[in-house]
């Protein structure tokens, strides 16, 4: 890692996926944020509800927001024309994450798939800039940036936006991820995506800032109370450390928001509440207080009272 790859200031980053995806998942992550030790969200691009969250959460600076680039879900930001390989017939982003990790991106078809991704990525961010967001970082959407040609895409992209700080999901293997949750996390195939994203971040050398330390892949879609106080009372204060997590109120279930049946589940599911649940509750801020751990945002402001 380089030396700008190093300008995070060290603190407890909890940052909220998914701003945009439905206004009951926006609403829960606003809560987390005021009552709770949430510290800031990543925003959807490609979703039905853009302007109803650009108007509720960007535009008031409800929080902090950064943008939350999509290859796999929504609709894409780009002309159909200029992203045949990404979409459907009804303009949905198509591929998914699994086979946008693999993928070698090699020879004429490679470059030309690559080429349309750098091509939808510049939309959403320029949509973003045309909304009215300023982000304060960049992620994507089930950690696909984290392919190295991807990942060489979005640093090319990111400062003409004035983004300068990026997400690296690499996660290290921590003891208590093997605890009550494993068998709910094996159904969610989350072993095999820890195992996939270090296997693509290993040759990742960062030009852009990036988190230290990262959470939020073995128990993604699950994280526990108890989870977050294994990792607090663990957690370096030294580094800048980020807790990936999917807080929300839950979306009405049995409705086709979306049309991968998945991500419906998803955000109807109650882990959504009992992640907000978990950013709530008081022994969290405490334990927090005792390791003198600092809560920060991607900008590197701490959190206020």
């Amino acid at each position: 890692m380089n030396a700008r790859a190093q300008l995070l200031p060290p603190g407890l980053i909890v940052n909220a996926d998914d701003l945009g995806i439905h206004p009951s998942i926006n609403a829960g992550i606003l809560s987390a944020y005021r009552n709770g030790i949430l510290t800031s969200c990543t925003m959807l691009m490609t979703t039905a509800y853009l302007e109803e969250t650009l108007r509720n959460y960007v535009r008031p600076a409800a929080l902090p927001i950064g943008i939350h680039l999509s290859l796999t879900l929504g609709k894409s930001a780009a002309p159909a024309r200029d992203v045949p390989d990404l979409i459907d017939e009804q303009g949905n982003l198509k591929l998914s994450a699994g086979r946008l990790l693999l993928a070698s991106f090699a020879g004429v078809s490679g470059a030309k798939l690559l080429a349309q991704i750098q091509r939808e990525f510049e939309a959403q961010l320029a949509r973003a800039h045309d909304g009215g967001l300023r982000p304060t970082h960049a992620d994507s959407h089930q950690h696909v940036h984290m392919n190295p040609a991807i990942f060489r895409v979005v640093e090319t992209l990111l400062p003409r936006f004035g983004i300068d700080r990026l997400r690296s999901s690499r996660e290290p293997l921590r003891w208590f991820a093997a605890g009550a949750d494993l068998a709910a996390a094996t159904i969610r195939l989350n072993p095999a995506k820890w195992a996939l994203l270090r296997w693509r971040a290993a040759s990742i050398k960062p030009s852009l800032a990036v988190n230290d330390d990262f959470f939020g892949i073995l128990q993604s879609g699950l994280v526990s109370k108890g989870a977050l106080l294994r990792l607090i009372a663990g957690a370096r204060t030294d580094k800048a450390i980020e807790i990936c997590i999917h807080p929300g109120f839950p979306a009405p279930k049995g409705q086709p928001f979306y049309s991968r049946h998945g991500y419906n589940d998803f955000i109807s599911s109650l882990a959504r509440q009992s992640e907000h649940d978990a950013l709530l509750d008081t022994d969290l801020a405490q334990l927090l207080e005792r390791r003198g751990l600092v809560l920060r945002g991607y900008d590197g402001r701490a959190k206020g009272p």
